[in-house]
């Protein structure tokens, strides 16, 4: 792609709706526009991301897309890094990319670095039953540290407690945010995804209205002892919620 550094606002705003106001990677789907009053050619092409305009297909290749387009539109998977460093949201996008990246949390791996936190050793357990929850798995999904995990899992218990499968529970009545969203692990409760993605998971959860949500992530590594979870990305969670009810 071209023109990024031309959209940087749009950019920021894409990963302000994306939960991603620390930039990251992105796998997107994105629209691909002609753009015929383009002052500096007549065969430019938009690239836009759910609304967001950020870029244009690379000039050696618009004349041809534009072709094959005609007046209508086409769409395109494309590969999307920003970093918002100084306020400059220096930002790159790749349609068509060769390799699938796994998507990244920038503001969630600089909080992983691992260090040792005035936390106890031990926690007792707070458990959940959770009957017959939808398993979303296959879905596409954003890997995101669980939020608040010192308050329901020991510093030494972290790596028995992590996996690679995790279920998430809305909590309506949470007395902190109707919008919560708990992690379990094992029937035990680990944490919460972040407030900013729960605000947008559940009205969607509370369409399904499942007792728990079945979906992956990863437990701790060499380097560190935090939780992460994969959380469904909205379009796909929308288009998931869309199939049900049809």
């Amino acid at each position: 792609m071209q023109g990024e550094s031309f959209r940087r606002d749009a950019m920021r705003r894409l990963f302000d709706e994306l939960g991603l106001p620390a930039g990251g990677v992105t796998q997107q789907t994105a629209h691909l526009e002609p753009e015929p009053s383009n002052p500096y050619d007549l065969n430019a092409v938009k690239v836009v991301i759910r609304g967001w305009h950020i870029g244009y297909v690379p000039n050696e290749i618009s004349a041809e897309v534009a072709t094959v387009l005609g007046k209508g539109q086409g769409i395109a998977p494309v590969r999307v890094w920003a970093d918002p460093k100084d306020g400059t949201w220096r930002a790159r996008a790749t349609l068509f990319p060769s390799v699938v990246e796994p998507d990244r949390d920038f503001a969630e791996e600089q909080r992983a670095v691992a260090y040792v936190p005035d936390e106890p050793d031990f926690i007792p357990p707070t458990t959940v039953t959770v009957s017959e929850p939808t398993d979303l798995r296959r879905l596409d999904s954003t890997r995101m540290r669980i939020k608040g995990i010192g308050n329901y899992v020991g510093w030494n218990e972290r790596r028995a407690v992590g996996g690679t499968e995790y279920v998430l529970v809305r909590e309506p009545d949470n007395s902190h945010d109707p919008c919560a969203v708990a992690v379990l692990s094992n029937g035990r409760k680990v944490g919460y995804v972040s407030a900013a993605r729960a605000k947008i998971l559940a009205p969607l959860f509370d369409t399904i209205a499942s007792a728990g949500y079945v979906v992956g992530g990863t437990g701790p590594s060499d380097d560190s002892v935090q939780l992460w979870v994969d959380i469904p990305k909205a379009d796909a969670l929308r288009a998931f919620v869309k199939s049900r009810s049809s």
